[in-house]
């Protein structure tokens, strides 16, 4: 007998553990809650741990914006050896005995990676060139052209350094390979460097909220204790701004209608929350031109 999956919605804040992919570690909440529904927003290496946002149900359909968001990481990286995989997994390329470097000299290389720069991603990655994702050439040793791409660094602090060990705390945007980003520090300090310790600390659209191991998980036996560690979907939208409607144009809005209602011009043509009379998100709409409300992802948490 097949058993019956939960249509539960909501962002489970999972501290991955070292070791396993997020696809696993994904694999395996989904498994504890017996989802019917649910994806990570934005993968961690197998190497780090930290912070890995679970969307269950209708929450996956704001799982973009925690993926587009600024995320910061603690690094700790290790001078003098550069790796295949640009972390501790890797097979050695090359070694050298770094010198010992002054703490001013770091932070003023550092300062170089702050802003929008250009990164040529990794090899070991899951960007895909022809379709077929970069990691899967790399496993057999073949190296494809790659664009370089733009990221954003915002801020890049030196919490320790000694002998040949770099801690990093790393504040950046989207699409940030933290492995390149070490890799390319190494190179401006005249050495190599690979990440043998990487940890997601916070995501910006989700400060000061408590994580949850797998193990904690495993050993909740109870599915309404589980479902507390749940946040609401709109948990991940708290930067747009909020309208509420009446049971009319409730209606109509989840039938993916255009309702007219008298808002601010400020609003034209950015994504708003919309939330029902019981202060229910109901979905997200977009103010067009014309001043109609349009929905572009009705939510049914009913």
């Amino acid at each position: 007998m097949i058993k019956k999956t939960n249509k539960i919605n909501g962002i489970l804040l999972l501290d991955k553990p070292s070791g396993i992919t997020s696809n696993k570690a994904l694999q395996i909440t989904k498994n504890i809650f017996n989802a019917e529904k649910a994806g990570h927003t934005g993968s961690l290496d197998p190497i780090a741990t930290g912070l890995l946002p679970i969307c269950f149900g209708q929450a996956t359909k704001v799982s973009k914006y925690l993926i587009e968001s600024s995320k910061t990481y603690r690094v700790t990286a290790k001078l003098g050896i550069k790796t295949t995989t640009g972390d501790s997994e890797g097979n050695v390329l090359a070694k050298e005995t770094p010198k010992n470097l002054q703490n001013e000299t770091i932070e003023e290389v550092l300062k170089l990676f702050i802003g929008n720069t250009k990164q040529k991603p990794p090899m070991f990655s899951a960007i895909k060139v022809n379709g077929i994702r970069l990691y899967k050439f790399a496993r057999k040793g073949l190296t494809i052209p790659r664009k370089n791409r733009l990221i954003t660094v915002h801020n890049i602090c030196l919490k320790n350094y000694k002998e040949d060990l770099l801690e990093l705390i790393i504040h950046c945007g989207k699409g940030t390979y933290i492995r390149t980003l070490i890799e390319d520090i190494g190179t401006q300090l005249n050495t190599y460097a690979h990440v043998i310790g990487l940890r997601r600390t916070s995501i910006d659209l989700l400060d000061n909220q408590k994580i949850i191991t797998l193990k904690e998980l495993e050993n909740i036996k109870n599915n309404q204790i589980l479902n507390r560690y749940l946040l609401p979907l709109d948990t991940a939208l708290q930067s747009l701004p909020k309208i509420c409607i009446n049971k009319e144009h409730q209606s109509s809005f989840s039938q993916g209608q255009k309702i007219l209602l008298p808002l601010k011009d400020s609003y034209k043509n950015q994504n708003i929350r919309v939330y029902d009379h019981g202060d229910q998100i109901v979905g997200l709409g977009c103010i067009e031109n014309d001043g109609l409300l349009k929905p572009t992802r009705v939510f049914n948490l009913n």
